[in-house]
């Protein structure tokens, strides 16, 4: 049996990915593969985020969610899991840890998942992003929720040209059923996405997988002042309903582009230090980074 998890991370086109694979899921099944994705890892008793935490309930939910994935891996010969709430949450305490460390969480909640799995050597899979527009999406995201308004509050002095994807993958390959990584940069997915999915699929199904549209389009930049202005003169107002109507009335597009909310500075720093961050992902063992 063979098992392959993607991780994500968040808002690097996993969603896109998703749903890519889930239109592949009758040929994959006729293939002996089960997949399971965000639609089947988010309601009810299979909400394997939450399983995976700390406290009594998450172990419980582990112990039933683990009898189910006893019986999947017994009865595929191959099992395919992408959920990148595995990995942790886009709110500030699951992202971003002391030191400037990326989902601090991550490798204890992978330890987890994979005690779940019976520690069956599996394939991980995770795409990475600059880190100022990695951060700033997912700001974003808190924005659209009601969470957030302020990036400054978000980071809460967090450093994004500090954050490290290779210490992530380092944590990942200390996790005792984690046989390899296969990593790829968010920037690149167009391009790659053949050898992502090769790396997924067997080769007749890999080439047969259509491209749907993009899946989630984020906050524009008017979008955001709109929200910022409002939200600002009316404490009380329901920030999440303010953000979906500024989505609304400004769309993504020419002209209206992603919020630019780092400084110049920390721009450059985030680029600098993530090209180095790229030649060391490339220097791990067990690791396999896509490049175009």
């Amino acid at each position: 049996m063979s098992l392959t998890v993607h991780l994500g991370a968040h808002k690097t086109a996993s969603t896109h990915l998703q749903q890519t694979l889930r239109g592949l899921i009758p040929r994959m099944l006729a293939s002996g593969i089960h997949y399971s994705d965000v639609q089947h890892w988010r309601g009810g008793v299979t909400r394997l985020g939450a399983a995976l935490g700390e406290g009594p309930d998450a172990a419980r939910l582990r112990g039933r969610l683990r009898r189910r994935l006893d019986v999947t891996c017994a009865t595929w010969p191959e099992v395919m899991i992408s959920e990148e709430n595995i990995l942790g949450s886009l709110r500030r305490e699951g992202l971003m840890g002391e030191g400037h460390v990326i989902y601090p969480q991550a490798r204890a909640r992978v330890a987890r998942l994979t005690g779940m799995l019976r520690h069956r050597p599996a394939t991980v899979l995770l795409a990475v992003r600059e880190p100022c527009a990695f951060l700033t999406s997912a700001f974003a995201m808190q924005v659209m929720g009601g969470h957030e308004l302020l990036v400054a509050d978000y980071l809460d002095g967090f450093d994004p040209a500090r954050l490290s994807w290779t210490h992530l993958a380092e944590r990942l390959l200390s996790v005792r059923g984690v046989a390899r990584l296969v990593i790829w940069p968010y920037e690149d997915y167009g391009a790659l996405r053949p050898q992502i999915l090769a790396q997924m699929l067997p080769g007749a199904l890999a080439a047969g997988a259509e491209n749907p549209p993009p899946a989630i389009v984020g906050l524009s930049q008017p979008a955001y002042a709109k929200v910022l202005e409002r939200a600002l003169g009316q404490p009380e107002a329901d920030l999440a309903r303010l953000a979906r109507d500024a989505k609304a009335r400004h769309p993504r597009g020419p002209g209206a582009p992603a919020p630019g909310l780092m400084d110049p500075e920390t721009a450059t720093r985030c680029r600098e230090a993530y090209a180095a961050d790229l030649e060391r992902l490339a220097r791990l063992e067990r690791t396999t980074l896509l490049r175009p």
